[in-house]
C-alpha cells in the first residue's frame, strides 16, 4: 500500500509531505485547489510522461518520491529481486525528479532506473480510475487476467501456458531441422568426400610414429650394423675388454681367501663382466636383425609423404589423422542417423497441439461460466451507481490466433443508458460513468485482484443523493480489501472515508502554495457542511453534516 508521498517544487506545491493509511482515504477541496495536483505528481512517481511545466516557477526541479509498504506483496518483493532492485526494508521507494530546463530521472530504491522499468512497477502498485491516463481496465490484456482472477483457476491458466509454450516448441524444432535438411545434405556430401580421401589413405592409430621410426631404422642400416658390429667386438672379442674383465676377476680370485675384504669387487667384477657379455651378444643380435632394403624404404617414404599430403590439407598433424577420419565418421553417423527423427518431431507437435487445445478448451469452459456472474454481478453494482438501465456483459469470441492466454478474445461490453448498445468499456463517452463503471468492477473483485490501491478520480461526476451514498458505501466497502484514494466534492462520499484530506489554495507574498490536512472528527464535520452548504455554514449544516459522518461509520 502507498504509505507516504513526498512533493517538492511541483506546480502549486512547494514542499508536501502526504501520510496514507490502509482503507478508504477521501480527498476533497474548493474546485481550483489542487486535487489534480496530487495526482499529477503520483503519475510522476509512477512513471508517467514528464513535464517542464510542473515544475514550480522559479524553482531548478521538482522532486516527487511516493513510498510502498511491500509487506502483503510478496511478487513485488520477487520482481524487485529479479531486477537487482531489492531492500532489505519491507519498503519500496519509487522517486522521480523533473529537470525546468528539460529531463527527467528516475529511481527505484535510490537506484537509477529507466522510466519505463519504473512505470512497469507502478502498474503493479497503483491503478488509478476515471478522467486520467492510468487506467487498466479498458487494456484488452487487463480483461482477461480480471476474468481469470474472479474465476480463480490459476491451474489452468498455468496448464494453458504451460501446454503452449511446449507445442511452440516443438513447432521451433520442427522448423529448426525442416531449414537443416538442405544444409545437412550439403554437409553429408562433404563428410563423404572427406570420408573416402581417409578411408584411401586408412592411417591406423599410431601408424605415423612406426613408419617414422622405420625411416630412421632403414636409412641408417649400415651405419647401425657397423657399429653394432664394432661395439659388440670391442666387448667381447679376444683381448678385448670382456678378455681383460676375466684376468682381472682371475687374479683376484688367487687372493681373496687371504684378504676377505677383496669379496665386494670381485663380486662387482663379474656382475659387470656379466652385463658386458648381455650388452654383446644384444649388439649382436641388433646387428643382424637390421637390413638393407631399398625398397622397403622406397615404400615408407612414400606411405609418410601420403600422411603429410593429407594432414597439410586439413591442417593437423600427421599423427592425428587417425583420430581425424574418427570424428568424420562420427558426423556421418550422426546427420545419417538423427537421434530426433522428422516423423517423432512432427508427431510430438501434433501430442502437444492437442495438450493445449484440451487445456485452451477447459479454461474457456470455466471463463464462460465466470463470466456469466461476474457480469450479473457488476450489473447489479452499475445500477446500485445511479445507472438504472447499465448493462454489463463479458464477450468470449475465438481468438485468431491461439496464444499463451488461450484461445479467447475476452472483452468487457457495457451499456450505461437505456436504448444504447452494448459497446466497448474503452469507448464510454463519459469519464464518471466509466469511474462508476470502474468501481463496479472493482468492488465486484476486490478480494481476487493483486493491485493494492486503487484511486477513484471525481467518480461522483453527474450523481447525487441516495446514489451519491451508494458510491461511499461502496468505497467504504472496498477499503476493506484494498487501500482507496478518492477524490471527490460530493459530502455523501467523503462521509464514508476511513481518513478525509482537505486540499487547500492559499495566497502568501504574491505566491500561490497548496497545502493537504489530515482533519479529525470536528475538522472533518466542518469540510461536510461546507461541501453541504456552500460558502454559508449554518448550525444546521453542521448538524447534519455530524449526522452524517455518524451514521456512515455505524
Amino acid at each position: 500500500m502507498l504509505l507516504e508521498l513526498s512533493i517538492q517544487n511541483l506546480a502549486l506545491i512547494e514542499q508536501l509531505r502526504l501520510n496514507f493509511h490502509q482503507g478508504f482515504s477521501c480527498l476533497t477541496g474548493e474546485t481550483g485547489a489542487g486535487k489534480s495536483i496530487l495526482l499529477d505528481a503520483l503519475g510522476l512517481s509512477l512513471g508517467e510522461r514528464s513535464d517542464t511545466s510542473l515544475v514550480r516557477h522559479g524553482k531548478s526541479r521538482a522532486d516527487v518520491t511516493a513510498t510502498f509498504d511491500l509487506s502483503s506483496l510478496p511478487h513485488i518483493e520477487n520482481w524487485l529481486q529479479q531486477n537487482e532492485l531489492e531492500t532489505e526494508e519491507k519498503h519500496c521507494l519509487l522517486r522521480r525528479t523533473v529537470n525546468a530546463k528539460g529531463g527527467s530521472k528516475a529511481y527505484i530504491n535510490s537506484i537509477p532506473v529507466p522510466a519505463t522499468l519504473l512505470k512497469e512497477l507502478g502498474n503493479q502498485l497503483i491503478d488509478i480510475h476515471g478522467q486520467h491516463e492510468h487506467q487498466s481496465l479498458v487494456h484488452a490484456k487487463k480483461q482477461p487476467e480480471l476474468l481469470d482472477a474472479f474465476a480463480n483457476h490459476p491451474k489452468l491458466v498455468s496448464k494453458t501456458r504451460k501446454t503452449f509454450q511446449e507445442w511452440q516448441q516443438a513447432l521451433k524444432d520442427l522448423q529448426a531441422l525442416q531449414n537443416q535438411q538442405a544444409e545437412r545434405q550439403h554437409r553429408l556430401e562433404l563428410l563423404q568426400f572427406q570420408s573416402k580421401e581417409f578411408a584411401d589413405l586408412s592411417p591406423a592409430a599410431d601408424e605415423y610414429e612406426t613408419l617414422s621410426e622405420q625411416q630412421q631404422t632403414l636409412s641408417h642400416a649400415n651405419e647401425i650394423q657397423n657399429a653394432c658390429y664394432q661395439a659388440s667386438q670391442l666387448l667381447d672379442a679376444e683381448g678385448s675388454t670382456s678378455d681383460q674383465l676375466q684376468m682381472a676377476i682371475h687374479a683376484l680370485e688367487n687372493v681373496v681367501a687371504v684378504r676377505p675384504k677383496l669379496q665386494p669387487t670381485l663380486e662387482q667384477l663379474n656382475s659387470s663382466l656379466i652385463d658386458i657379455q648381455e650388452a654383446a651378444s644384444e649388439l649382436e643380435n641388433q646387428a643382424n636383425q637390421v637390413e638393407l632394403d631399398p625398397q622397403e624404404l622406397e615404400r615408407v617414404d612414400v606411405r609418410l609423404s601420403e600422411f603429410f599430403s593429407l594432414a597439410k590439407k586439413y591442417q593437423i598433424e600427421p599423427n592425428s589423422l587417425h583420430l581425424k577420419w574418427q570424428e568424420i565418421e562420427q558426423s556421418i553417423d550422426e546427420i545419417t542417423n538423427p537421434k530426433t527423427s522428422m516423423a517423432s518431431l512432427e508427431q510430438r507437435v501434433e501430442e502437444n497441439e492437442k495438450n493445449y487445445q484440451k487445456a485452451a478448451e477447459a479454461l474457456s469452459k470455466s471463463r464462460k461460466a465466470s463470466a456469466k456472474k461476474l457480469a450479473k454481478t457488476i450489473t447489479q453494482g452499475m445500477q446500485e451507481l445511479g445507472m438504472p438501465n447499465g448493462e454489463f456483459q463479458i464477450h468470449l469470441t475465438p481468438k485468431t490466433q491461439a496464444s499463451a492466454e488461450g484461445v479467447d478474445k475476452v472483452e468487457f461490453l457495457v451499456s450505461a443508458n437505456k436504448g444504447l448498445p452494448l459497446q466497448a468499456l474503452s469507448k464510454v463517452a463519459s469519464g464518471g460513468e466509466l469511474s462508476r463503471i470502474s468501481l463496479a468492477i472493482q468492488v465486484a473483485t476486490a478480494e481476487v485482484t493483486q493491485l493494492p490501491t486503487l484511486i477513484f478520480d471525481e467518480v461522483d461526476v453527474g450523481i447525487g443523493g441516495a446514489v451519491a451514498e451508494m458510491v461511499g458505501k461502496k468505497l467504504q466497502t472496498l477499503g476493506k480489501h484494498k487501500q482507496i484514494l478518492s477524490i471527490t466534492h460530493l459530502p455523501q462520499v467523503a462521509s464514508h472515508g476511513h481518513q478525509h484530506l482537505q486540499i487547500q489554495k492559499y495566497t502568501e507574498n504574491d505566491l500561490t502554495f497548496t497545502q493537504v490536512s489530515n482533519l479529525q472528527t470536528q475538522q472533518r464535520v466542518e469540510e461536510i457542511a461546507r461541501m453541504l452548504g456552500g460558502m454559508k455554514v449554518t448550525q444546521n449544516t453542521l448538524q447534519h453534516a455530524s449526522e452524517m459522518l455518524e451514521q456512515a461509520h455505524l
